[in-house]
């Protein structure tokens, strides 16, 4: 709770020195958010992934039926994990869907990746140069009962989360920047990815689990191993750079009521049956 009061009011500072609007933070991404929806849709960011790093995912209508097991069933958007099952057979595919069936939120179904480690990268959009990342963090997403398929997010208390940023070099870091600057300009983004190892992730061998596209919350700032020192350092470090992408978000960008209708969704989302 402090951290994210910290990047809140840091944020917020940062844009009064800027004189900039930090309400337009909710105009970053706002070239793709899906206002008929009222969310970032899932399915809208499949289709920004090049397909070699795509996992095969189609809408729960009861149309597409040979599926790989397991399969995770989740909202179309959802934040934290919130609403997200996963099935490893057809019946406990029928299973959830009957647990579900009163639902409003519409659902997906995505095979799941097969590699052996999860990561997520979080990057900000350089201001003075879009084709570059002000900020870059790579981590890994760990789960203390090992389980294979694992549904990670900040609200399991088997997962937690260690950043690799200063383990990589330069030229690494500059890789896995332009693979994830392929997906579209994103001004904040977090992405969800399996890997079987750093050198693979470099090589761009992964697929992708999700793409973070409303509040992303920056992970790095959740490995235990960091100091309070480290914490803060990486809270003004991210909300500055943050504070200047937002002062440049083009001003003939047509403006979206992203916040409030995001607001609503999320709470239908948290209402959802979670993973038992």
């Amino acid at each position: 709770m402090h951290m994210r009061l910290l990047l809140i009011f840091s944020y917020i500072y940062y844009c009064a020195r800027l004189k900039t609007n930090p309400a337009r933070y909710f105009q970053l991404n706002a070239p793709f958010f899906n206002s008929s929806k009222g969310i970032f849709s899932k399915l809208d960011s499949d289709r920004f992934i090049p397909r070699r790093w795509r996992l095969r995912q189609s809408a729960d209508n009861g149309l597409v039926k040979d599926f790989q097991y397991p399969v995770f069933v989740k909202p179309e958007w959802g934040q934290n994990a919130y609403g997200i099952r996963r099935a490893d057979s057809e019946q406990e595919l029928n299973d959830i869907r009957r647990q579900t069936s009163d639902t409003i939120m519409p659902r997906i179904i995505q095979e799941a990746a097969t590699e052996a480690r999860e990561f997520e990268v979080f990057f900000i959009l350089s201001a003075a140069d879009e084709t570059k990342a002000a900020v870059l963090t790579v981590n890994e997403a760990l789960n203390v009962k090992k389980t294979e398929f694992p549904i990670n997010s900040i609200n399991n208390s088997n997962t937690f989360y260690r950043e690799l940023t200063a383990s990589l070099n330069e030229e690494q870091l500059s890789a896995i920047w332009e693979h994830m600057r392929t997906f579209g300009r994103f001004g904040i983004s977090r992405v969800g990815l399996r890997s079987d190892s750093i050198e693979a992730l470099v090589k761009g061998d992964f697929h992708v689990i999700e793409i973070n596209l409303f509040v992303p919350m920056p992970i790095n700032l959740l490995d235990p191993d960091k100091t309070l020192k480290q914490r803060v350092s990486a809270i003004l470090n991210t909300t500055w750079h943050l504070a200047q992408i937002t002062r440049h978000i083009p001003k003939d960008q047509v403006a979206q009521s992203v916040f409030f209708k995001k607001w609503w969704v999320a709470r239908k989302v948290k209402m959802l049956p979670q993973t038992p």
